[in-house]
C-alpha cells in the first residue's frame, strides 16, 4: 500500500468518524459519548416576588455613595437543544425529556405548568425534565446626586432535573450551592446568602 492510499484511508476512515457523530476528543479518550446538550429554548420563565421573605422592591443597602434596591428578576429554564433522544410528536420532533404523558382526563395549565388530574390532585411539572436553567436578580443603583440606574445580577447558572413537584438545580459553579422547593406555581431557591421566591409568569 502506497503512502498515498495510506493517507487517503486515513481521511475517509477520519470523515467516517465525524459523520458518525463522534467527537475527536470522545476518540482520543477512547469513549464514544455524545456531544454535551446545548442551550435550547425558553420552555418555562418565573419572576422573582421576594427576597428574604421581603416582597419586592425591597432589600435596600448601601453601598459606599450608592444605594441598592431589589427590584426584580426571573429564573428562566431553557430546555435541551442537540439532543440525541428525538421522538416525533404531532407538534414536530422534539427531546423525549420534553414529551411528558399524563392521565386521560388530566388538565396541563401551559401557564402556571401545572397538571391538575381528574380527582382534583395537581402537581408541578416543567415542560422539559432536563436543560439549562438562568437566576437573574434586578437591581435599582441610586446615586446620592439623585441620579439612578438599573443593572441585572447573574446570581447562578447551570443545569437543571425535573419531576412531579420537584426542581433540582446544579449550579456550574458550585454544585451544592442552591436547594428549590416547590409549593404549587412557587418556587423557592435558597442558598447560603439569600432565599428567592418565584412566581409563574406569561
Amino acid at each position: 500500500m502506497t503512502t498515498h492510499t495510506k493517507l487517503l484511508l486515513s481521511a475517509m476512515l477520519g470523515a467516517a468518524w465525524a459523520w458518525a457523530g463522534c467527537s475527536v476528543g470522545s476518540l482520543i479518550d477512547g469513549s464514544l459519548t455524545d456531544r454535551a446538550e446545548g442551550v435550547g429554548p425558553v420552555v418555562a420563565r418565573y419572576a422573582l416576588t421576594a427576597e428574604d421573605g421581603n416582597a419586592l422592591p425591597c432589600c435596600a443597602v448601601d453601598s459606599g455613595a450608592v444605594r441598592i434596591t431589589v427590584v426584580g428578576g426571573a429564573l428562566t429554564f431553557h430546555g435541551p437543544a442537540d439532543y440525541h433522544d428525538t421522538v416525533y410528536t404531532p407538534g414536530g420532533p422534539m427531546s423525549a425529556a420534553c414529551v411528558h404523558g399524563v392521565p386521560s382526563g388530566a388538565n396541563v395549565n401551559s401557564f402556571t405548568h401545572i397538571v391538575t388530574l381528574p380527582d382534583g390532585t395537581s402537581y408541578l411539572q416543567l415542560p422539559c425534565d432536563r436543560g439549562s436553567y438562568t437566576l437573574v436578580v434586578m437591581r435599582r443603583l441610586e446615586n446620592t446626586d439623585g441620579s439612578s440606574t438599573t443593572d441585572s445580577v447573574a446570581i447562578s447558572s447551570g443545569t437543571f432535573t425535573a419531576s412531579p413537584d420537584h426542581v433540582h438545580l446544579v449550579d456550574s459553579g458550585n454544585a451544592r450551592g442552591f436547594t428549590t422547593t416547590v409549593s404549587g406555581a412557587t418556587l423557592v431557591v435558597a442558598s447560603s446568602a439569600h432565599q428567592y421566591r418565584f412566581e409563574a409568569q406569561h
